[in-house]
C-alpha cells in the first residue's frame, strides 16, 4: 500500500471513529424559569429563597459524558442572573461556563441558553448561581455525569444514587 493510500485509509478510521463516537450521545434541553419564593423556611424561618421551575433544590441534571445540554434559563428575579456549571469541564469551548466576565448575566425578564457538551469526567457536580450573594439563597441542584457503556470503570456500579449539596444559610435574606 502505498503512502496517500495509507494515508486515506487512516484518515477514512479516524473520520469513522469521530462518527461513532459522537452518535453516542444525546441532546438534553431543559427549560428553567428562575423566579424567588417567600413560603421556604431553610433555618426555621422564611426567608426569601431563590428557586428553579418552583422546586428548591434546582432539578437534577442527569447526563452521561459527550451529552449536549441546553438549558433555557428564564430571569423571572428583580436583578441580572447568572449561573455556573461548577466543574463541568465543557468539550470544545468553555464560554458557557457562567463565570462573570466570560458570560454577562441574564436580565430581568429576558432569558439566555447555555449550551456545552460534557466531557469524559464521570462524577458529581452543581450549579449555582456565580453573581451577587444568590448562591446563598438557593438556585443552585446537582449534577451527575455518567460514563458511556464503552468505557469501563474500575468500580462496581453504586446500589444506589443520591445527591448532598451543602449551602451557606442566614437568618437574614440575602438582599439585606
Amino acid at each position: 500500500m502505498d503512502l496517500p493510500s495509507r494515508a486515506r485509509l487512516v484518515l477514512l478510521c479516524v473520520s469513522i471513529f469521530i462518527f461513532l463516537d459522537g452518535v453516542s450521545s444525546i441532546d438534553i434541553f431543559l427549560d428553567w424559569n428562575v423566579s424567588s419564593d417567600l413560603t421556604i423556611a431553610p433555618v426555621g424561618q422564611k426567608q426569601l429563597v431563590i428557586t428553579i421551575n418552583g422546586m428548591f433544590p434546582g432539578p437534577l441534571i442527569n447526563c452521561t459524558t459527550n451529552d449536549f445540554i441546553h438549558v433555557n434559563i428564564f430571569n423571572n428575579l428583580d436583578e441580572p442572573f447568572l449561573m455556573t456549571w461548577n466543574g463541568i469541564q465543557q468539550r470544545l469551548n468553555s464560554w458557557q461556563d457562567g463565570v462573570s466576565g466570560t458570560n454577562c448575566p441574564i436580565q430581568p425578564g429576558t432569558n439566555w441558553t447555555y449550551a456545552f457538551q460534557t466531557k469524559d469526567q464521570i462524577g458529581s457536580f452543581f450549579y449555582f448561581p456565580s453573581t451577587l450573594f444568590q448562591k446563598a439563597a438557593g438556585g443552585f441542584g446537582p449534577i451527575r455525569v455518567n460514563n458511556r457503556i464503552v468505557i469501563n470503570v474500575p468500580f462496581d456500579k453504586p446500589a444506589e444514587e443520591f445527591d448532598v449539596l451543602i449551602g451557606d444559610w442566614y437568618f437574614y435574606e440575602y438582599k439585606a
